[in-house]
């Protein structure tokens, strides 16, 4: 028994060693990412130099990324206040803009905005998301319009049309519904396989039913073990330096391209029918990114570099719109993916995000748009050429 009792107590002072071991290289890890945090590649961007805000703006923006469950369409963020971003109780991003008294007095016109995070407005200040600016241009042009954001990171056009019907149906019906959609389609189904489903659908399927799971108390040590900083260190130890997505065959990416735009069709006629029984009109856009733009900075053909992996998906994915496979009675669609395709300045922050900049060149298109829904009998060609955007982008 002697022997038995002396085996114990080695075990137990090997294990408490070893405790205490992988305690102190958590702790040297914790205080190594302290003093060695990560910078963003973005904040490098062409446009955020000599933008005294930046820093600021990505302090908040990175604390504003706190996720909550929402039935039906997965997420949205949590309320945030900040001096740049601002998120309501609803979990929808603030639109800014100043109005004039008089335009006040007119009759509303409720416009609704639905996108991922180039609507939300990733990298942009509240007053320079683009509906905060379309929302400034229709005031400048006596449009009393009350617009919300419905935009929300990572959101695909299906996700969208959910969030729409349950405005709906809560009797919130608005006078114009804009879709500005692209992105988020084409990537969801080239990171999957599948088109016309949310992205990182897997997670949802690995997570599903695990409250009722045997498995449910080793998957929570597991992803646990995710948050330490050592996991953290070894992951970016051995992570590669460049991103390579799936390997599809030609015959593949254009078997998968035209389901994503068969579905973002699908999608289209069901908005249609609603806009129909709830009377509403309904404008859609296929979004730029930077593989349409052919004058680059150094800084953007880095990024068009990182994300070469999707060049060829997103080519595919466009031509088909090129052909105009998208279709359903007097549509109201619009392909912008080359509005910058001639523009000399930077532009984008990534592949798809824009800077403020672009955001003003993208809403200006919109509120000539939206202003030849409401009047297109008032509207002559020197009225749909006015620039009606604000000025100010420092």
């Amino acid at each position: 028994m002697k022997g038995f009792f002396h085996r114990l107590r080695d075990i137990w002072i090997i294990f408490g060693i070893t405790l205490l071991i992988l305690i102190l290289i958590e702790v040297f890890f914790k205080i190594y990412f302290a003093f060695n945090k990560e910078e963003d590649q973005r904040l490098q961007a062409d446009y955020f130099k000599n933008k005294n805000w930046v820093q600021d703006y990505n302090k908040e923006f990175n604390k504003c990324n706190q996720e909550r469950w929402q039935p039906y369409v997965y997420w949205k963020r949590k309320p945030f206040s900040g001096q740049y971003i601002n998120i309501g109780e609803n979990g929808l991003r603030k639109t800014i803009f100043t109005k004039e008294p008089y335009v006040e007095a007119r009759p509303e016109v409720k416009i609704f905005f639905f996108g991922g995070s180039t609507i939300w407005g990733t990298w942009v200040r509240d007053s320079y998301t683009i509906p905060s600016i379309v929302g400034g241009g229709l005031n400048k042009n006596d449009v009393n319009a009350v617009v919300t954001n419905f935009g929300e990171s990572g959101y695909v056009s299906t996700q969208e049309i959910l969030e729409l019907e349950l405005q709906l149906q809560q009797g919130n019906t608005p006078d114009i519904v804009v879709f500005y959609d692209g992105v988020n389609d084409v990537f969801s189904a080239f990171q999957q396989g599948i088109a016309g489903i949310p992205q990182n659908e897997f997670n949802r399927r690995k997570e599903f039913n695990t409250l009722n799971s045997k498995k449910k108390s080793m998957l929570a040590f597991f992803e646990s073990l995710r948050t330490l900083s050592t996991m953290k260190f070894i992951t970016q130890l051995t992570k590669k330096d460049t991103v390579v997505g799936p390997s599809y065959s030609e015959k593949e990416l254009k078997t998968l391209s035209q389901d994503a735009i068969d579905i973002y069709n699908e999608n289209i006629k069901m908005v249609y029918a609603l806009a129909k029984t709830y009377d509403f009109k309904v404008i859609f856009y296929w979004q730029p990114t930077i593989f349409n733009k052919l004058v680059l900075s150094e800084y953007e053909k880095k990024q068009a570099s990182d994300n070469e992996y999707l060049r060829e998906f997103t080519k595919s994915t466009n031509n088909k719109l090129e052909q105009k496979e998208i279709h359903f009675e007097n549509l109201d669609f619009f392909d912008i993916s080359d509005i910058f395709l001639n523009e000399t300045e930077p532009v984008f922050i990534d592949y798809c995000h824009v800077s403020e900049y672009g955001n003003s060149v993208i809403a200006r298109r919109m509120v000539n748009d939206i202003l030849g829904l409401l009047k297109p009998a008032e509207r002559d060609q020197e009225d749909q050429e006015s620039e009606s955007v604000p000025e100010d982008f420092n």
